[in-house]
């Protein structure tokens, strides 16, 4: 049985449109609210000086009406090609910054898989040792330690492989590396603790990722006073009680032994000491003091990130690294020639690829004429492409001038300030060019929004970049897993998820099959 049409009448939709007025009226207010506070009074006093020499007679309304109208085609037209050509210079350089992540996955997947494959458990020889003949040879406790060393040192340049993509990632968002996790569990240890800032004592008021971050901080005093108290404290204490002491001491020698007065000076001489300053010419005699109460204690920069450049500090590290396996014997677990060309290609390609993406940071932000963000505070700014939104915007403030002329092309006679003001914007014989002015304010709105994404923010989104980067070397490398895993666990302990989950991804990349030889 065939279907019964049903027919809809589409007299709702049309009775649905707004009248055409309230849609110029709101595109007008629109217009207005892209126009900043401070222009549009001086907009207002040119308009009203447009119409006022049109009143006059001194220039003929056609002469206005024509400049207009060529303005309006030279300013289209050039304001167009500036906008494809800011749109597709941002779209090559998103694209050629894409192509510099994925090489740098690439070459530290690379890396990891070359560790990987070095590391064992027993890397000092190329055969199996029997536990009997490892109990009668005795250099074996020796070659133990050597295996170890070798063993960490390659897990720690593991993680400083992986460490590279967040320390890249921090220097282009310009935001402070340490002590932040990961990197905190990737770097090494004594890395960590060599970047000393400060010597006075530094509190947080709440624990931080770092190594450090567990620490407690041990009193220095009695046992029963607070960790409140500060070194000057304990220092100007122990000195009242020094002077007190000495002078006590003085004050009975010399009553004691009045005619004794090459002593009672040599202890007068020693008080006076305690309180020489620094700058004092008696200690170029050699007298320096004992306590100075004028020294103050060097202040903190905790604010600036320290490194300044993290990854490019991390490269240098690793050289070191290769360097220092390359020179061990291959016997003992070191690493052969190729081996160790293989590591300094490596650590080349990633330093190729921290100046290229240094390069397309700075050149980012020259797109647009603003001050340089955190992401590019650090980069040298590139000349290789003109400032063309900026430009553009410059192209797109001449738009408010042009109604006032459109309006006196097409007025016929004399018309007040505010009557051809509106008669400007709603006439529907230049409906054309209003609307394409129009248009272009929204296009000046959306490039301002779009600019956000290609200029002053780095739109790849660079954490899941890394943090799919350091799950690809846990999948990898087992051993660089259990490095990674004792490191987090020592900061945060055994029963967090984050190290149940590192069990976890051990305990199936232990059950993944792959083929025996034996």
């Amino acid at each position: 049985m065939p279907r019964r049409r049903v027919s809809v009448s589409y007299s709702a939709l049309e009775e649905s449109r707004p009248p055409l007025l309230e849609t110029r009226w709101g595109l007008l207010t629109y217009t207005l609210s892209r126009v900043p506070p401070r222009k549009l009074a001086a907009l207002l006093t040119y308009a009203w000086l447009i119409f006022q020499l049109s009143d006059r007679q001194w220039i003929a309304p056609e002469v206005w009406g024509k400049a207009g109208g060529s303005i309006v085609g030279v300013l289209s037209m050039v304001t167009g090609l500036l906008l494809s050509y800011r749109f597709s210079t941002a779209i090559g350089k998103w694209d050629e910054g894409k192509k510099v992540w994925s090489e740098v996955r690439t070459t530290i997947r690379d890396g990891i898989r070359v560790l990987s494959i070095s590391g064992g458990e027993d890397v000092s020889l190329g055969v199996n040792v029997s536990e009997n003949d490892r109990r009668h040879d005795p250099s074996s406790g020796n070659t133990d330690d050597i295996c170890t060393l070798v063993n960490n040192r390659t897990d720690e340049l593991s993680g400083l492989l992986v460490g590279f993509a967040f320390a890249l990632q921090h220097h282009l968002h310009g935001t402070r590396p340490l002590p932040q996790a990961p990197l905190c569990d990737l770097l090494p240890p004594s890395y960590l603790s060599s970047l000393k800032r400060t010597d006075a004592r530094v509190r947080f008021a709440e624990a931080h990722a770092g190594p450090s971050g567990t620490l407690r901080r041990k009193p220095t005093g009695l046992p029963g006073s607070e960790e409140s108290e500060g070194d000057d404290w304990e220092i100007g204490n122990l000195k009242e009680n020094a002077e007190e002491a000495m002078s006590k001491f003085a004050e009975a020698i010399t009553q004691s032994n009045e005619a004794d007065s090459h002593r009672s000076l040599e202890l007068q001489q020693q008080l006076k000491q305690l309180n020489i300053p620094e700058s004092s010419s008696a200690i170029d005699n050699g007298t320096v003091p004992t306590l100075s109460a004028d020294k103050q204690p060097a202040k903190s920069n905790l604010h600036s990130p320290y490194p300044p450049n993290l990854s490019l500090t991390l490269l240098k590290i690793m050289d070191a690294y290769v360097e220092g396996l390359g020179g061990l014997p291959e016997e003992r677990g070191g690493w052969n020639v190729p081996k160790r060309e293989r590591g300094f290609a490596l650590i080349k390609s990633l330093n190729n690829h921290l100046g290229k993406a240094e390069r397309l940071s700075s050149s980012m932000c020259t797109l647009r004429e603003v001050p340089f963000t955190d992401q590019c505070s650090r980069s040298a700014p590139s000349t290789s492409h003109p400032p063309s939104l900026s430009s553009t915007d410059h192209l797109l403030g001449r738009h408010p001038l042009l109604p006032p002329l459109r309006g006196q092309g097409l007025a016929i006679g004399v018309y007040h300030f505010y009557r051809g003001v509106v008669l400007a914007w709603t006439r529907s014989a230049h409906q054309r060019s209003q609307r394409c002015i129009r248009v272009f304010w929204w296009v000046s709105s959306a490039s301002a929004d779009a600019a956000n994404s290609w200029c002053t923010e780095n739109h790849h989104p660079l954490p899941i970049f890394t943090q799919e980067i350091l799950n690809e070397s846990l999948d990898i490398s087992p051993s660089f897993l259990r490095y990674y895993r004792s490191r987090v666990a020592a900061r945060v302990g055994d029963d967090v998820g984050e190290v149940l989950e590192l069990d976890r991804r051990g305990r199936r990349s232990a059950d993944e099959w792959l083929p025996s030889f034996r």
